[in-house]
């Protein structure tokens, strides 16, 4: 019996904590992130990188096409840095940190204005070996891991963005 009314204190204790899934559904006012997602535009982002992002963005934003009228456009630009983190008795690095930063701007298309920008960072390590191709696999694997780790920041900051915003605005 204890067990019971400890789990439903539970319960009611976090029911009124306030939390709310990001992509939950409610009656609120507020409006629905997955909804407003789907109406941004991604824009062109350079290198292979930056279309590693935009790929992954895109297939966040409209998981099911490009159905929904586009009301904003995403603006992103990546920097990529490396860093020996690792040093061998001869004192060359054998290993790696990839440091990926996105600066990003959410645009309103209608009035062209900057609602929302901010920055997003993602580090990923990889390997040097003694063999030149596993490490340039190595390497790649690991701005494919920052690519897709800053995609999903993105998603996630540009998703609490629109789910704090009320639906009159």
């Amino acid at each position: 019996m204890s067990k019971f009314i400890t789990t439903s204190l539970l319960l009611v204790a976090l029911s009124a904590c306030g939390f709310k899934p990001l992509y939950g559904v409610d009656n609120s006012g507020l409006s629905d992130p997955q909804a407003e997602l789907a109406t941004v535009r991604v824009g062109p982002i350079e290198d292979r990188l930056g279309q590693l992002v935009r790929n992954q963005l895109v297939s966040y934003f409209s998981p099911r096409g490009h159905g929904a009228q586009k009301q904003y456009e995403l603006r992103v630009n990546l920097s990529l840095s490396s860093e020996g983190t690792a040093l061998a008795q001869d004192e060359s690095a054998t290993r790696y940190n990839l440091t990926l930063t996105s600066g990003f701007a959410l645009f309103d298309l209608a009035s062209n204005k900057k609602i929302f920008a901010g920055n997003v960072r993602s580090i990923a390590v990889y390997n040097v070996i003694a063999s030149e191709y596993a490490t340039l696999i190595a390497k790649q694997d690991a701005e494919r891991r920052a690519a897709r780790d800053v995609a999903e920041e993105l998603r996630t900051r540009i998703g609490v963005f629109f789910s704090r915003r009320t639906k009159s605005s």
